[in-house]
């Protein structure tokens, strides 16, 4: 049989691959001989066309050489994003509810029998519906109510989690921060602010009908809570007056801002414990934390 296009798209995008003939004849669920006669000059049955080109992330196109460029899957997913606002308009609410379908099916592919896509099922009678699933390599999380959405993956690191988790004295000062309840209303008050909006510790104070010298305390820390090293969750300025009288003022940081919400989700997944449970635990054994760390 004389060498088809089709053939030798299949064997160049197996071999980059680096699998064998036998592993794809497994995933197919055709013989090895099939796909030898395919990269020979044969072709496949109509119906696997579309299993090949997901395989490798290509278009049915691309295996047929009608597309020079080989597109893989996460550019598909870029340019899915971009059709469907191009369709629907340009919207952030839009892009999240798209971006949250491929998040989905993240999760999905967690799961060990995780082969065939379905739509995620937020069941309003139950307050609170998780989505979750640990191994020895990590976690995936995911809440699928619609009040709050968020999905969060974290992979075990290589010296395990008690590298980076450990009892210390800035652990403990975060959350002796955070355990008390006028900090919890100058935070959330912080967080309130907008991008461009910076006020000062006496202002914040006469707003939340706090002491100053408390606000002053907590936003001191909330501007240097990360460290030498790192920027707090708060920038500091200097506001000058008329009269060269200056003041201190605060402006808000998004990218720490951000970290400050998952970690109030976390909080407020704990407090309110999911009543209804996707969960699956594969081959994990061993606890979290190291007990002697």
């Amino acid at each position: 049989m004389a060498e088809t296009m089709f053939g030798l798209q299949f064997a160049k995008l197996r071999k980059k691959k680096n699998i064998t003939q036998e592993q794809i004849a497994a995933y197919l669920g055709v013989s090895p001989q099939a796909i030898s006669k395919w990269e020979n000059g044969s072709y496949p049955n109509g119906d696997l066309l579309p299993r090949i080109a997901d395989y490798f992330g290509v278009s049915i196109d691309y295996l047929y050489g009608r597309e020079k460029k080989e597109v893989s899957l996460e550019q598909q997913i870029l340019e899915s994003v971009k059709l469907s606002e191009e369709k629907e308009g340009s919207n952030y609410e839009a892009r999240f509810e798209h971006i949250f379908r491929y998040i989905w099916a993240m999760q999905l592919s967690f799961w060990a029998n995780g082969q065939c896509y379905y739509e995620r099922r937020r069941e309003e009678k139950y307050p609170i519906t998780v989505s979750s699933v640990t191994n020895q390599s990590g976690f995936s999380f995911m809440r699928l109510n619609k009040d709050l959405e968020y999905y969060a993956v974290m992979k075990e690191p290589e010296g395990g989690f008690s590298s980076y988790f450990q009892v210390n004295d800035r652990l403990a000062e975060l959350f002796a921060f955070l355990g008390k309840k006028e900090n919890l209303k100058v935070l959330f008050f912080v967080l309130s602010l907008e991008t461009t909006e910076c006020m000062g510790a006496a202002t914040i104070a006469r707003r939340l009908k706090l002491p100053e010298e408390c606000v002053k305390k907590a936003l001191e820390y909330l501007s240097g809570v990360q460290g030498k090293d790192g920027e707090g969750m708060l920038g500091e300025l200097k506001l000058v007056d008329e009269h060269d009288r200056q003041e201190k003022a605060y402006i808000r940081r998004e990218a720490s801002s951000a970290v400050m919400l998952l970690l109030l989700a976390a909080a407020e997944s704990i407090l309110n414990s999911a009543n209804n449970y996707s969960l699956q635990v594969d081959g994990r054994v061993k606890g979290w934390l190291d007990r002697n760390s």
